[in-house]
């Protein structure tokens, strides 16, 4: 497969990654266990769940420590500012949920989180 197929492939799975994020922030996993949909016992929702979450933290910090290696080494730009863009967005939509449902300890956690991450993304590349 050639280049271009291949990153238009990555694309294509990264956006329906994408959405189906966007699903479940809007709709809530309980899709899987509601009326009509009895894919996942009630009673382990929440302990899923908790783990799924673990779960993305783990591979996204992962990406975040790897990718993030690369572009302070090699000194990319681009690279830093897309980190920056994907943090906010993770950090943002994820405020903008927890204040939704009333969870304003997470909302001052992500602030902090995304000014811990915004600080040497944003210092570096004004050096570039």
């Amino acid at each position: 497969m050639d280049k271009h197929k291949t990153a238009l492939w990555f694309c294509i799975i990264t956006i329906i990654l994408i959405l189906f994020g966007l699903l479940y922030t809007i709709v809530g996993l309980q899709i899987f266990s509601g009326p009509g949909a009895r894919l996942i016992p009630q009673n382990v929702l929440l302990p899923w769940e908790s783990s799924l979450y673990g779960a993305i933290m783990i591979g996204w910090g992962t990406t975040l420590l790897l990718v993030g290696r690369i572009a302070f080494k090699q000194e990319i730009r681009q690279l830093k500012r897309a980190l920056l863009f994907g943090i906010a967005a993770w950090l943002i939509i994820e405020a903008i949920a927890s204040a939704w449902f009333g969870v304003w300890f997470n909302v001052g956690v992500d602030l902090a989180v995304l000014a811990f991450f915004s600080v040497p993304l944003l210092l570096n590349s004004r050096k570039n």
